[in-house]
């Protein structure tokens, strides 16, 4: 918490606890934390209008962006379908007035050119599908605005509890995926390779960055009745197996966010 303003920390206060064991009733106000610190390395000065896409039914990002973005800027949280709490979650902050809502889809962004100043993606790009379509959103970002900021976790791990987090966080795509047919919370991109999407998207590169934010991350977990649910069958019978020793390692180690990763990249100016 000393990382951050004094303000910013009476704000986390006002954030709800949030009741879903196993999870830690502080695990929103944790994960928002996490954003102002990683936000610090963010170039949102003189950004006062910010498209936030995929914003997930908590408002964790669109919280501390609304905050950063100071009285005069707003942020337009964009979410496909999963809004949840997300607004009796931003009325609690006291920032309802710098924040907008949009439902719509990140490959065909319902904004116009140069809508606003710069366009993030904190956490969410393990939700945006295989390289393709991530890169048809990068894609579209860049044609919203002339900066883009992206924030990932990293499958990196240097210590047991990181370790403890990417043995479960791994398992949930194949999990979904033969529970509901979905994909989705695919699993962490490397830095270069995020790097390099950004690039096929016409993206330039200014600068990556690695940060260790030394918090926990409960987000890898999610409960054994979703692999039970699987169809009766080897495979199930592995994903179970896998959850259990994923499980204990998180019971044993905790539950520690692995390195972030940061990728800004601009618009190229067209050549005359």
């Amino acid at each position: 918490m000393r990382g951050i303003d004094p303000a910013a920390r009476e704000l986390l206060g006002r954030i709800p606890l949030q009741r879903s064991p196993p999870l830690d009733p502080e695990w929103l106000r944790c994960e928002m934390l996490e954003r102002f610190l990683v936000l610090k390395h963010v170039p949102l000065r003189g950004a006062g209008r910010v498209l936030e896409v995929g914003s997930g039914g908590h408002a964790i990002s669109t919280v501390p962006l609304a905050y950063l973005v100071g009285a005069d800027g707003w942020v337009l949280a964009l979410e496909r379908e999963r809004w949840g709490q997300f607004r009796s979650i931003v009325v609690a902050s006291g920032l309802e007035d710098r924040v907008r809502a949009a439902t719509g889809d990140a490959r065909r962004l319902p904004v116009r050119e140069d809508a606003v100043d710069l366009a993030v993606c904190i956490h969410g790009i393990r939700s945006l599908g295989d390289d393709v379509s991530t890169v048809g959103v990068f894609r579209e970002m860049l044609r919203a605005a002339p900066r883009i900021a992206l924030v990932e976790t990293l499958p990196v791990a240097r210590r047991r509890a990181q370790r403890a987090h990417l043995a479960m966080y791994d398992l949930r795509e194949e999990v979904l995926l033969a529970s509901t047919g979905r994909r989705d919370d695919l699993r962490y991109r490397p830095l270069a390779r995020l790097a390099s999407l950004v690039e096929e998207a016409g993206g330039a590169v200014q600068r990556t960055l690695s940060l260790e934010v030394d918090l926990p991350h409960a987000l890898a977990y999610f409960p054994r009745r979703l692999v039970e649910a699987i169809p009766a069958g080897s495979h199930r019978e592995d994903l179970l197996s896998r959850w259990d020793a994923a499980n204990a390692a998180l019971l044993r180690w905790g539950e520690d966010h692995p390195p972030v990763g940061i990728v800004i990249a601009d618009r190229p100016e067209p050549s005359r």
